[in-house]
């Protein structure tokens, strides 16, 4: 009993021992009272932009935070900012960053040095290699309609490098300038009340994520001839049409060159004509016209001479030249009128060409 009595108090000798050599070992690590955290960044958000980035967080519920801190590049880089004493918005832009991806961490202050858990934010800044990519939106046609309003049909947008809308800058019929933004989603948009005898300008804007700050845009295009709007039109009066199907000379002002109007094959002859009401009067600098594509890409029975004629009152007309045509090759081919007449009407004669009937695509106008 003696010797078990012995060994029990060994034993407890041993463990106090143990124990404190122990304490002695980690007593360096202990912090006296704790470790005191100041309130983190609340909700914290970062914005992309321009070489630089916007950081902002709302204001915590500690009281104590003075000032925050924001480090970058591994903590390489860092940038101080006050906590002002009201204000439920904490933000700052951090300006010459280079263009890639960054990783910034928010620490909050108090004025002991208290800090608080770090905040980690993944965010980038966009600079001349993003803006090398991008891509204006083009227009596939401009029109007149006989309403005086610009008629655009849109190409493609680059929405994948994130295009936004088409800025446009105009100047309207009091002599005003004005600027219109088109989103990307319209396919088709038109303008009324412009001076339409002035080009405009154009460009796109992109926004490279949803969060950014800054926009980025596309140099400016200088709008081009503008023809006048087909869907206004009509045929008052023709020669001859094989049928009213895909021989109708309706084809003629359909606006594509993949149909055909063809005279009447068998009992028809040179001139082949056709006489259109655009709608409304107009200043008509230039025509341009297609032979048809509609079998074996491209029909050489077009005309080899062709003719205009113009009028204000489908009455009296004015005969604007006859002009050399190429039934050999596919295209717009393009006729200037040097004396750029007014008129609501006009006669397209096809003079000449290597048969008695005529098969031709398509006949379009330019002017104001």
């Amino acid at each position: 009993m003696k010797l078990i009595n012995w060994y029990l108090s060994l034993i407890l000798v041993l463990s106090f021992t143990s124990c404190k050599k122990m304490d002695s070992t980690y007593s360096q690590y202990v912090v006296k009272g704790g470790i005191t955290y100041t309130g983190k960044a609340k909700s914290p958000m970062a914005y992309s932009g321009r070489n630089r980035v916007k950081i902002a967080w709302l204001r915590g519920a500690d009281p104590n935070v003075n000032v925050a801190k924001i480090f970058w590049n591994n903590f390489i880089d860092s940038v101080v900012v006050p906590i002002p004493v009201s204000g439920d918005t904490i933000s700052v832009v951090i300006n010459d960053l280079p263009e890639k991806a960054y990783s910034f961490i928010i620490k909050t202050y108090n004025n002991r040095g208290d800090s608080s858990i770090p905040v980690e934010l993944i965010s980038g800044s966009y600079g001349e290699r993003y803006q090398s990519q991008l891509l204006s939106r083009p227009i596939n046609q401009l029109a007149l309609n006989k309403d005086d309003k610009i008629v655009i049909d849109w190409g493609n947008a680059d929405i994948t490098n994130g295009a936004v809308y088409t800025e446009i800058k105009y100047t309207d019929i009091s002599g005003t300038a004005k600027t219109a933004r088109i989103p990307t989603s319209e396919a088709a948009s038109s303008l009324s009340g412009v001076k339409w005898e002035m080009p405009f300008q154009y460009r796109t804007v992109f926004k490279p994520d949803s969060l950014t700050i800054d926009d980025f845009y596309t140099d400016y295009t200088t709008s081009g001839l503008i023809s006048l709007d087909k869907r206004d039109w009509k045929i008052i009066a023709f020669s001859t049409e094989h049928d009213s199907g895909t021989n109708g000379v309706k084809n003629f002002i359909d606006g594509t060159a993949g149909t055909r109007w063809h005279s009447r094959a068998g009992g028809s002859s040179y001139p082949h004509y056709a006489t259109i009401d655009m709608g409304a009067e107009r200043t008509i600098n230039q025509f341009g016209v297609w032979r048809t594509t509609f079998e074996n890409g491209g029909d050489n029975r077009a005309p080899n001479k062709i003719q205009f004629l113009t009028s204000l009152d489908n009455i009296t007309w004015t005969d604007q030249g006859i002009f050399d045509f190429n039934r050999l090759i596919n295209g717009e081919q393009t006729f200037l009128l040097p004396l750029k007449p007014k008129a609501r009407y006009f006669k397209f004669v096809g003079v000449s060409g290597p048969e008695n009937n005529m098969v031709i695509g398509e006949i379009s106008a330019y002017g104001l």
